[in-house]
């Protein structure tokens, strides 16, 4: 992948998981965690039209700790890993809300579908053979 996060990602990237009606998980910048609770909670708030006070946190994870906790050979592409087991990842997040027009994130998350649909292409063919 040749899509590099910028340094604005690197600086104030956060990734939340919220309890909403469904579930959701969100990319913003914010200047600090506090920040971006409070935006991503009032966000979701107006989306799936429920009270803030309904809009629990489950995770807030900066760009940092994903960086640190994931597994990915490509570094960027940490921000994005569900989970992992044994050093390769297990599952990549669910499609997330995107609070931010950060050209980078949005081009790596389109990296990053247009591998697993072109690994998932070769595993059908190479089931068909």
């Amino acid at each position: 992948m040749s899509t590099r996060l910028s340094e604005r990602c690197r600086l104030a990237l956060f990734r939340l998981a919220l309890s909403a009606p469904g579930g959701v998980t969100v990319f913003l910048m914010a200047d600090g965690r506090e920040s971006a609770l409070r935006i991503a909670r009032a966000a979701v708030s107006i989306l799936r039209e429920v009270p803030v006070h309904e809009v629990r946190v489950r995770e807030s994870l900066s760009f940092r700790e994903l960086l640190r906790a994931g597994v990915s050979d490509d570094p960027d592409l940490r921000v994005f890993e569900a989970s992992s087991k044994d050093g390769k990842v297990q599952a990549w997040i669910e499609p997330p809300i995107f609070f931010t027009d950060d050209a980078t994130l949005l081009g790596k998350w389109a990296e990053l579908h247009a591998d697993l649909a072109t690994e998932t292409a070769r595993q059908l063919i190479d089931r068909a053979k």
